[in-house]
């Protein structure tokens, strides 16, 4: 009988598993029966099938869960195990009755040669290319995958567990069950009539209240957080869960139905009760304890033992929720178990990275800026160039930092737009129980993101080409409830919903609304009162910026981005909330915001409190995003996006303001000679092949801005922070 490569043959296994999609199984009654009458003819064992779940209670008092979706996956690695099988018979033939049998395999597979004798042996009895797979059985256990020698029983485990890449858990009992398939070959056919669903549940969603799950029985509690991941779905499999071996780094699947999970809860008499199990129960367990109460020490495990006196649950609860969704966290306090949102700490360098690595050409300090913003106050205006990107950087960060494409909107602006209701939608004039929605879906965006379910997610508005109307006219509502702290009024009937809309509705703390601008003949201005209220970011593109471009002009799939910062979502949010900073000096932003008032004030584009307190909170959260981030650009950046933007008039009316706000912005210079009527002035000079800020400016970005603007006073008699 000529012998197989078990090493083609292991790897046409392990390809038919990586294959599989991880459905749903659903075991035809035929395959349960037939199933049922061997596995009890072989022992004194008891085997119960649920719908994707089978139990197995073992003579010796172990309860084995394990999911259906483990007879398929065992059945991939029967070709495998029958040909193994014939090399456990050959070993038989030729070695086991040899002298010292157990000490020579040993030998052989810690050395990797085989001896002299053992080689005649072989090279009499067998032939052809079985001399050498055969050689390489005993020698090189990594050819087949094995790990224990070849006398032992349970030969054949390690090399399934290791090619199926399953965890080492319930007595390893996938290679059980594929054993007994490759024992009863009868049996493939009619679980191959198998009903194979796709998987069917989703991640949950995240929470807001993190003492939903507050129960003080770990019963309880199990049951609580089964409920709230698959309340609608009891007669269905969890999907995809993780169990970790201690032995082992690998993860794979373990899945439980409610059925079995319910009773799968246990407890250690005392913390000592552990430490006395013997070393044949093979109870693998985490050292730490996830409850205690009333001298009894609650534990998650693997594999628990159904008599005497402890009893371990199959599923490390606490270990699946934190590995399969690192956005929870379970805590215990007193006797209480909660579930909290955990979120990675915001990182706007791994946003940065990702756009760089998109080839996205937005510098850092544009991404601190635009960030920093919406942390500072959810109303972000984006000025400048034609299709320079403003958009682009909205839609990219939305796509980054939401889990759900639901959770953010581009709602391109119209030119008739006159009042709310494009935005708002309105009450059915024809049937006042109807409430019209508006099909950008606005309305819908708003609603989600006043869910108490959804708090901790970042809802995104954005409004493209946000002047081709009058703001002041669609936006007012908005304006409105920005600052009042009131809510949208949607229609009158207090008592229930019209078309799923609310009489009225909050602006809630992660609703960000993002509007983009072009300066032309088609286009209106903003008024002091929207500049007022928001922060306003020019794009503008250098000589530097457009050469890279061009030399690498390629499309970008924002598809990409999509859910890469989801993780930072809720820190994200917990930044915008925050109005308690750490203590800072700002002496220096202090002075120079007197300074500009004391100028702006003789112009009539001076700023109040609303303004001043939104400069100290937009210079903190620019400490927070970015902590590389210097004084000078900090204060820079709030002269910029703040104070600027309202200035606006003739040549008579700005130029000597500009001259003199100018002078702010350098140090020991004659702002007039030396920048504003000096053409070759550049606000930064190359050393080194690197780009260095001249000598005396302090605050570059406006210096820049106040500079374009005093020219176009000079050429065209006026002048406006808003260019075309």
């Amino acid at each position: 009988m000529s012998l197989k490569n078990l090493n083609e043959l292991a790897k046409e296994s392990q390809k038919k598993f990586f294959d599989y999609k991880k459905e749903e199984v659903t075991l035809t009654p035929e395959f349960k029966q037939k199933y049922s009458t061997y596995f009890h003819s072989k022992a004194n064992e008891k085997i119960s099938f649920g719908k994707y779940t089978t139990v197995v209670e073992t003579a010796g008092g172990l309860t084995i869960t394990f999911p259906n979706q483990w007879f398929y996956i065992a059945s991939y690695f029967i070709e495998y195990l029958v040909a193994l099988k014939e090399y456990k018979k050959e070993f038989i033939s030729l070695l086991k009755n040899e002298k010292n049998s157990k000490e020579l395999i040993k030998k052989i597979k810690d050395s990797g040669i085989i001896d002299d004798n053992t080689n005649q042996k072989i090279e009499n009895s067998l032939q052809g290319s079985d001399i050498e797979y055969f050689k390489k059985f005993l020698s090189d256990y990594n050819w087949w995958y094995g790990s224990k020698t070849i006398d032992r029983g349970d030969y054949f485990v390690s090399p399934i567990l290791s090619l199926a890449k399953v965890v080492n858990v319930t007595q390893s009992y996938i290679a059980d069950l594929a054993y007994n398939l490759s024992e009863k070959p009868e049996l493939l056919t009619s679980l191959k009539n198998s009903i194979l669903s796709p998987s069917i549940l989703n991640k949950p969603n995240e929470i807001e209240n993190s003492d939903i799950l507050s129960s003080d029985s770990i019963r309880e509690f199990a049951l609580a957080v089964f409920n709230f991941f698959y309340k609608e779905n009891w007669d269905k499999l969890i999907e995809d869960s993780k169990v970790k071996d201690s032995k082992i780094n690998e993860t794979k699947y373990e899945i439980l139905d409610y059925k079995s999970f319910k009773n799968l809860v246990g407890v250690f008499d005392s913390p000592q009760d552990k430490s006395s199990l013997s070393s044949s129960n093979t109870i693998r367990y985490f050292e730490s304890p996830i409850h205690n109460e009333n001298g009894k020490t609650y534990y998650f495990s693997t594999q628990w033992n159904a008599t005497g006196d402890y009893n371990l649950s199959f599923l490390n609860l606490q270990k699946f929720i934190e590995e399969e969704y690192p956005k929870y966290k379970v805590v215990q306090e007193n006797k209480t178990f909660k579930l909290l949102i955990r979120s990675n700490p915001f990182s706007i360098d791994n946003f940065y990275n990702d756009c760089i690595n998109l080839n996205l050409k937005y510098s850092n300090q544009l991404i601190t800026r635009y960030v920093s913003s919406l942390a500072t106050k959810p109303f972000v205006i984006l000025s400048g160039l034609s299709g320079s990107g403003k958009t682009k950087l909205a839609q990219s960060f939305a796509q980054w930092i939401c889990e759900d494409e639901k959770q953010y909107c581009i709602v391109p602006v119209g030119a008739d737009w006159t009042n709310r209701e494009p935005l708002l939608g309105y009450v059915n004039a024809l049937d006042n129980k109807e409430y019209v929605l508006p099909e950008n879906g606005a309305l819908k965006l708003l609603i989600e993101a006043n869910k108490v379910e959804n708090r901790k997610k970042p809802y995104f508005l954005i409004l493209d080409e946000m002047n081709l109307s009058h703001v002041e006219r669609y936006f007012a509502d908005f304006l409105s409830v920005m600052e009042s702290k009131d809510k949208f009024k949607l229609h009158s009937d207090v008592e229930q919903e019209k078309s799923g809309v609310p009489f009225e509705l909050s602006w809630p703390k992660n609703l960000f609304v993002v509007g983009t601008v072009n300066i032309d003949e088609t286009t209106y201005m903003f008024s002091p009162k929207v500049l007022d209220r928001a922060n306003v970011i020019e794009f503008r593109l250098t000589e530097k910026e457009i050469s890279n471009f061009l030399n690498s002009p390629n499309p970008v799939d924002l598809e990409q981005l999509e859910k890469k910062g989801a993780i930072m979502a809720a820190d994200f949010i917990k930044t915008a909330k925050n109005n308690e900073f750490e203590d800072i000096n700002t002496t220096n932003l202090n002075e120079t915001l007197i300074n500009f008032f004391s100028q702006l004030q003789k112009t009539g584009a001076e700023f109040g409190y609303r303004a001043g307190m939104e400069i100290h909170r937009l210079y903190q959260q620019l400490t927070v995003i970015n902590e590389d981030i210097s004084e000078n650009e900090k204060i820079d950046i709030a002269v910029m996006q703040k104070l600027l933007p309202k200035l606006h008039g003739s040549r008579r009316k700005l130029c000597l303001i500009l001259e003199t706000l100018g002078n702010i912005c350098v140090n020991d210079m004659d702002v007039k000679k030396a920048i504003l009527e000096n053409e070759d002035f550049k606000l930064y000079k190359e050393v080194s092949g690197k780009l260095v800020l001249t000598e005396g400016v302090l605050y570059p970005l406006s210096l820049e801005k106040i500079t374009r603007m005093y020219k176009g006073a000079i050429d065209n008699g006026f002048a406006s922070y808003a260019e075309a």
